[in-house]
């Protein structure tokens, strides 16, 4: 008798990133990634060295995270304590926001510091798995009204060790998401959108589509992550 060959379950995963130019930086391979975003206070316009400094904290994350020696799974809020510390050598100045996911038994675990919002689809259900670390979100968690003009106004980041801003490994933001039948995960720069989709209920079919068309351009920035078997 023939045994029936076991599917395999991979992540699909969208990467929308707004141009010109993305201040974020997106990696992903084996079922790890992360979307990474170094701020750099003394002169955010230098494009280049941002971008720089938050492809090696990328790369730092994943290799530790997806290609570690050990087969025990890593922690990768210190993961991403330790990667920060090691890419930042003006501690006064530059900073990072970043939302990882990796894929492990059972679904995927979702990492974040900073801006980004993080919503779970599971059939017909929509929840907000991690919120972001504004400072609207913390004022909404103190029963006070949210200011549309702080929506982006991040109160922790990542640093290095030296630096009082930098947040502290309980500070980052954990999640495991299930997979189930019909599950996708979405990692949104722009509040607005996370708003809307909750409010909207937007299926998971639609997500893309609606991301894309939001208007005005320029905070689309999101990650669009499904399973597949095959």
């Amino acid at each position: 008798m023939m045994k029936t060959p076991q599917k395999r379950e991979e992540l699909v995963e969208k990467i929308i990133l707004e141009t010109p130019p993305s201040r974020w930086v997106a990696f992903s391979i084996g079922g790890c990634g992360i979307l990474a975003h170094a701020l750099i206070g003394r002169h955010e316009t230098r494009y280049r060295e941002s971008q720089s400094i938050a492809l090696e904290f990328a790369h730092l994350v994943v290799h530790a995270a997806g290609f570690s020696a050990s087969h025990d799974h890593v922690s990768m809020p210190q993961v991403l304590i330790d990667a920060a510390d090691a890419v930042i050598d003006d501690p006064e100045h530059v900073v990072l926001l970043c939302t990882t996911w990796q894929s492990l038994p059972g679904g995927v675990e979702i990492c974040s510091v900073g801006s980004n919002s993080v919503l779970a689809f599971e059939r017909n259900i929509i929840r907000e798995v991690i919120a972001p670390h504004t400072v609207n979100e913390l004022l909404r968690s103190q029963g006070q009204t949210p200011d549309p003009r702080h929506r982006m106004q991040v109160t922790h980041v990542l640093g290095s060790k030296k630096s009082k801003k930098s947040c502290r490994i309980d500070d980052v933001r954990v999640a495991f998401v299930p997979w189930l039948s019909a599950t996708a995960i979405a990692i949104i720069e722009e509040r607005l959108i996370a708003d809307a989709i909750l409010e909207h209920a937007v299926p998971e079919g639609k997500l893309s589509s609606f991301i894309e068309a939001w208007k005005p351009p320029g905070k689309r920035t999101s990650v669009l992550i499904s399973l597949y078997k095959r």
